[in-house]
């Protein structure tokens, strides 16, 4: 993305907003990406990355927790489980 800067004054700012819609829709989005890095980077001084965690649980668990908690989907794997 190039790098442009405009010196004005205030009587003669125009709307961000004009200028927006003058852009194209990936134009717009590249900005929100370039903003959404730097926001990273300074919040977190970090690079953004997806978060992978994983939870193991053993099977007797896994059905306790369908079980409890009643959902229909939860109910219909219990009986999948079981019937393997």
């Amino acid at each position: 993305m190039e790098k442009v800067i405009n010196k004005v004054s205030l009587k003669q700012q125009t709307s961000d907003f004009q200028y927006w819609q003058q852009q194209t829709p990936q134009k717009r989005l590249e900005a929100l990406e370039q903003i959404r890095q730097e926001y990273h980077q300074y919040k977190y001084n970090a690079q953004p990355r997806f978060q992978r965690i994983y939870t193991i649980i053993k099977l007797d668990n896994l059905k306790k927790n369908k079980l409890a908690s009643g959902r229909l989907q939860d109910l219909a794997d219990l009986e999948k489980l079981q019937d393997e």
